[in-house]
């Protein structure tokens, strides 16, 4: 009888833990928390320090256009996170050689905590690789004590399955593509596309991940950041090209790779916005399918995608998006 009760009592335990391990296993993913990301924090009180390299005076008077490459990872993955340092509108001059700074800020941190320093290569470039973190979003900034400049970026930590939604910028939320020019210039600010803030609001509203992927070149990724605060839209995770050849002659296989990469790390990208014939292509040839694949403007419906009229959101945010699904998460 002892053994009999013993081995019903084992049976009933692995039968409990099997339960608790189905119900972990298709757990729902975590919503994201667009409020924390569009919050400004005041940058990070940064030790000043002397220049690593002298040279580098002769450019730093210049305004600076640094980037932080924004991430997705899968919980439970280190990540490597990448900066960019240059300075001047038009020269663009890589900071050489420099040393840098970097440090994170969660959602359910008080102040930024230290991560520690980096030297710039010679494409001004410096890495700091994160441990394996929690689900959620975090920021890095990237500094360089020398003259007290530098970036922020995003780090988004995804469970499996997370839902998400993508969005180019030129010509999909601004109203043309040749509008990058003012803006960056700053003689403008790009327009957007009629009804481009109420067809992002309206996903955020119903729990998906924003997610911008343009072929704009690192050094626009600030003004990027500045337009879609000005929008009213959260800043992350958007992903500019950290190469100027790539933006230009490789568009498609470009974002391609980048839909693959964020798809590789769980990231469920359920519908994406376009307007090119590239975005077109790149939609359909990494398997987004068509009716989830929309393209607006001259070349709306392009390479069998889904195409949105009138030059406009609103009737299609009225017939398709307020009639879509929650997100599925939590």
């Amino acid at each position: 009888m002892k053994l009999s009760r013993l081995a019903h009592i084992t049976a009933k335990s692995v039968a409990i833990a099997a339960i608790a391990w189905s119900f972990g296993a298709n757990a729902l993913p975590q919503c994201p928390d667009p409020s924390w990301i569009e919050q400004n924090y005041v940058k990070p009180d940064v030790p000043s320090a002397g220049y690593r390299n002298g040279l580098n005076r002769l450019i730093t008077w210049l305004p600076s256009f640094h980037m932080v490459h924004d991430e997705v990872v899968a919980e439970g993955n280190s990540v490597k996170v990448t900066a960019k340092f240059d300075y001047g509108a038009v020269a663009h001059k890589d900071l050489e050689f420099e040393t840098v700074r970097f440090y994170l800020r969660g959602q359910q941190d008080s102040d930024w905590r230290y991560l520690g320093d980096a030297v710039t290569n010679s494409d001004g470039k410096a890495s700091v690789t994160l441990p394996a973190m929690n689900a959620g979003q975090y920021r890095i900034y990237a500094a360089v004590p020398a003259d007290g400049t530098g970036a922020e970026g995003f780090v988004t930590v995804i469970q499996p399955n997370t839902p998400a939604v993508l969005f180019d910028i030129d010509g999909t939320l601004t109203e043309s593509d040749a509008e990058q020019i003012g803006d960056y210039t700053g003689i403008d600010r790009a327009d957007q596309k009629e009804g481009a803030y109420s067809l992002v609001r309206r996903y955020l509203d119903l729990g998906y991940q924003p997610v911008y992927l343009t072929a704009r070149v690192y050094w626009y990724a600030k003004g990027t950041r500045d337009w879609l605060n000005w929008m009213g839209l959260p800043r992350g995770f958007l992903r500019t090209s950290l190469s100027n050849e790539t933006s230009l002659f490789r568009t498609a296989e470009y974002k391609i790779e980048q839909i693959q990469q964020l798809q590789s790390q769980g990231l469920n990208i359920v519908r994406a916005y376009g307007n090119a014939k590239t975005d077109a292509e790149a939609f359909i040839r990494a398997g987004l399918g068509a009716q989830n694949s929309f393209t607006i403007g001259p070349d709306a419906g392009h390479y069998g995608t889904t195409a949105i009229t009138n030059n406009s959101y609103y009737s299609h945010i009225t017939n398709e998006v307020d009639t879509y699904p929650a997100a599925q998460c939590e």
